[in-house]
């Protein structure tokens, strides 16, 4: 049963496609409440205008609601979660997600298919059961697949850029930017790392990457352990030194997950992390521009219920 449903639909996603996803799920909805009147009373639609906008709307309106459903990629979501989390926990909604954006990670971890078209099919077709899942902290920002500093986030920045101004989706451009910034950034950072209650050690590396999902970069498996429902975190971190060639073969293995074996890629659990930087560098969360150099990272088990296959 959806109850009272909102729609928040990014516009602009997947070049403008959620648009008319969007109105694939208006007639969804309308033939859901026609023959299940007491499963949808009534749905609504947002349409974002601006950065935030969704955090800011589902803060203040979506207590009102029983289920929120995303159309759009993994920042759509991610500025959905942190308005979600916003709102106590017996008033929180549950959350659907229709995959439509360029890399659709948290979708991924949800199992859903990318097509959006055939997400939407799964939710009139009744197939999708509310489960809870865990979700992440990073200071006072809130995160449903990863949070990553150095390498992979400039990878993943440089990525968004690029999207912009070429107008090109896809893998490809993902591995295009991470190339260049393998040939021509792979700068070292020194982290000061505490995870839960061990003693701080400091570590060299290229890339730090926090995972609550498998994958960011649109299906690289960098975690490809995690789980979003263990109560844990999955650290991921990649010591030097490392040249052009071994690191960019690192990298498309990362594509599947093959690259877990290797000496200079290292692997972690935790609940708490405290992470120390000593100057700024990139950093991404869910896809999106992070800044902080001290940074305090919780996994909350259980803290959100979602509708998966």
């Amino acid at each position: 049963m959806l109850g009272t449903t909102l729609v928040i639909v990014n516009p602009a996603a997947r070049s403008g496609k959620a648009a008319q996803i969007a109105a694939q799920a208006a007639s969804i909805l309308e033939n859901i409440k026609a023959s299940s009147p007491h499963g949808l009373e009534k749905y609504a639609f947002h349409y974002t205008v601006a950065p935030l906008d969704a955090t800011r709307f589902i803060s203040n309106e979506g207590a009102h609601y029983r289920t929120i459903i995303t159309i759009g990629g993994d920042g759509i979501v991610n500025e959905v979660i942190n308005g979600l989390m916003a709102i106590p926990s017996q008033h929180r909604p549950r959350l659907c997600v229709i995959p439509c954006g360029n890399g659709d990670d948290f979708a991924r971890t949800l199992s859903l298919p990318r097509n959006p078209t055939k997400a939407l099919q799964l939710l009139s077709s009744h197939t999708l059961t509310p489960k809870r899942i865990d979700l992440g902290k990073a200071s006072n920002h809130w995160f449903a697949e990863t949070l990553s500093f150095g390498l992979d986030a400039a990878i993943a920045l440089g990525t968004q850029e690029l999207r912009k101004k070429t107008n090109r989706t896809g893998t490809s451009l993902y591995v295009q930017c991470g190339l260049d910034q393998l040939k021509n950034h792979r700068d070292i950072h020194k982290v000061h790392v505490t995870l839960d209650d061990h003693p701080t050690k400091t570590v060299s590396c290229y890339l730090l990457a926090i995972q609550n999902g498998q994958s960011y970069g649109g299906g690289f498996k960098v975690c490809p352990q995690a789980q979003i429902n263990d109560g844990l975190l999955d650290i991921c971190y990649a010591e030097p030194p490392l040249s052009f060639g071994a690191a960019a073969k690192l990298f498309l293995k990362a594509k599947e997950g093959k690259h877990i074996h290797d000496q200079a890629i290292h692997f972690a659990q935790a609940k708490r992390i405290q992470l120390s930087f000593a100057h700024p560098l990139p950093a991404q969360i869910d896809g999106e521009r992070f800044h902080d150099n001290e940074v305090s990272v919780q996994v909350f088990p259980s803290e959100l219920e979602v509708l998966m296959p």
